[in-house]
């Protein structure tokens, strides 16, 4: 893995506090590599969205606000909206089989975290994202997928503190995937909607 991306896994993962300082001698200690190439992923996170350039100041980790929180929130479910929409129009039954594998997959990553979460939550992130790229996979657009990403990361960092704080949300969660799958292989645009309203809604009414 390279130091890019063991930096970026770090951050979505929540090695680092939001809005805490990123320091360079400290950043050395762990990672290795000079300043400079540090600096260089450091700015290439930023424009990610995951940390914050500071005007002669160095880097933070990107802080996390309930108004970022809803203004995340809007734009995943208008990206994986319109998404889907596009997919619903273009895939076929290998865009149906790849959506049933990645949820079988989550849920069987969901089935984990209920006995340890520490153990299986790098995995069940991995399968998470799969689910929602899956989703919207068909639209047509590598510009959409790239944003979506970006957006779904950015998201990610919120969905790390909310497991900090609350734990796993357990059957919660599942139901709501399913409620998600449901409508997608159902091409039924306005329960889509709705339930992928309902799952990631839920977090910014914790913020």
């Amino acid at each position: 893995m390279s130091l890019y991306e063991t930096l970026r896994t770090d951050l979505l993962m929540g090695r680092y506090a939001p809005g805490s300082k990123l320091r360079m001698e400290t950043l050395k200690e762990t990672y290795g590599g000079s300043v400079n190439v540090l600096r260089e992923n450091l700015v290439r996170l930023s424009a990610e969205g995951l940390v914050e350039a500071e005007d002669q100041k160095g880097f933070r980790v990107a802080s996390l606000t309930p108004d970022r929180l809803r203004d995340l929130t809007r734009l995943r479910i208008l990206l994986e909206t319109d998404g889907a929409r596009h997919s619903f129009g273009n895939g076929g039954v290998e865009w149906e089989s790849n959506l049933v594998a990645a949820h079988h997959k989550l849920a069987y990553m969901e089935g984990k975290m209920h006995e340890d979460e520490t153990a299986h939550f790098l995995m069940w992130h991995q399968c998470d994202y799969e689910f929602h790229a899956a989703l919207i996979a068909a639209c047509g657009s590598g510009l959409h997928q790239r944003y979506h990403k970006q957006v779904y990361d950015q998201f990610r960092q919120y969905v790390v503190v909310e497991l900090k704080t609350y734990g796993f949300r357990g059957s919660d969660i599942v139901d709501e995937h399913e409620a998600v799958m449901r409508a997608a292989l159902n091409r039924d645009l306005a329960a889509f909607e709705q339930a992928l309203s309902r799952h990631l809604e839920v977090f910014a009414s914790r913020a």
